[in-house]
């Protein structure tokens, strides 16, 4: 990082196609890298910073689809796209899923216990099993 970084945590190489939904407009980008509650979004478009908006990233394998949805905010913008702030952003889990999505086992229970399971270590929900 050069001595005018201001970011506060690393930023891990991500690639995975998204779309930002703002001002009921939807515009695709890929994420590039995503780090503890942000990321940086490759797309066109004037984004204004502060705006409010969605980001779904998918997870492609084969003829299944993951898609995560979060509520955040646009932080900054650059010629080839933004900076995306989010409290829901959980790099380890966004990673998990890609892993285990990414092997498209069969069968199908298994990414359904991986999310159970992911839902029980959410924020708030440490150690509570249903």
């Amino acid at each position: 990082m050069g001595q005018f970084e201001r970011r506060r945590h690393p930023r891990v190489p991500f690639s995975a196609p998204a779309f930002l939904e703002k001002d009921s407009r939807v515009t695709y980008g890929e994420v590039r890298d995503i780090s503890h509650h942000g990321l940086f979004l490759s797309m066109r478009g004037d984004h204004e910073p502060g705006k409010e908006a969605l980001v779904s990233i998918y997870f492609l394998s084969g003829t299944s689809t993951l898609t995560i949805t979060m509520p955040g905010r646009i932080v900054r913008t650059a010629s080839d796209g933004i900076g995306f702030a989010s409290p829901h952003l959980d790099p380890l889990q966004i990673l998990s899923y890609e892993s285990v999505f990414s092997f498209g086992y069969d069968p199908p229970q298994l990414m359904e216990e991986f999310l159970a399971h992911a839902d029980t270590l959410a924020p708030g929900k440490e150690g509570i099993t249903t």
